[in-house]
């Protein structure tokens, strides 16, 4: 008990003095796949440190998450938004090929790609579209979007959640992994 307490309290002296902040921001938002990463976010023209938050965000940068909605992968995508997918692009999906790291990133990046593009460059509405879906999105925009296109409030609280950790994460990345990605 007392050997936990003084950790404790180590780490709590680490956080609140500043020392050791980068390490400890470094292993809550880990990089991974660095050099997928950059082919797959520079193919699509991504920002690199916007798909590093999504992916910190959808799967904590673990290629075999599955999520209960049997989203796969490390940007979770869904198996029937990989086959749209590959109805857009006339590709076929390999076998598990959301489990492998290239084949996830490259799906994922061209579904942001995607989005971003559709909604005009929107991250905010690109994101909401990536967590809630773009026909959800669509339906929202037609009761409550801004001058700029952009939705004014996120109705679902997962998906607003989702949206403002994403963001959180964006910055940090951008500030931790300057260059790594940059």
């Amino acid at each position: 008990m007392a050997a936990a307490l003084a950790a404790a309290a180590m780490l709590a002296s680490l956080f609140f003095c500043g020392c050791g902040s980068r390490e400890l921001k470094m292993r809550r938002y880990p990089l991974k796949y660095t050099a997928e990463l950059t082919e797959a976010a520079d193919r699509y023209r991504l920002d690199r440190y916007l798909v590093a938050a999504v992916i910190d965000t959808e799967s904590g940068f673990r290629p075999e998450a599955v999520s209960q909605d049997g989203a796969c992968g490390l940007m979770q995508l869904l198996p029937m938004t990989a086959e749209w997918i590959d109805f857009r692009r006339g590709t076929t999906l390999p076998e598990n090929g959301l489990f492998e790291v290239g084949t996830n990133l490259d799906y994922g990046c061209w579904f942001l790609s995607y989005l971003l593009e559709r909604y005009g460059g929107s991250v905010k509405n690109a994101l909401v579209a990536y967590n809630a879906g773009h026909n959800r999105l669509d339906s929202w925009l037609e009761t409550g979007a801004d001058e700029n296109g952009e939705l004014k409030e996120i109705p679902y609280p997962e998906t607003r959640n989702y949206v403002d950790k994403v963001l959180k994460s964006y910055e940090i990345y951008r500030e931790l992994y300057a260059e790594e990605l940059g």
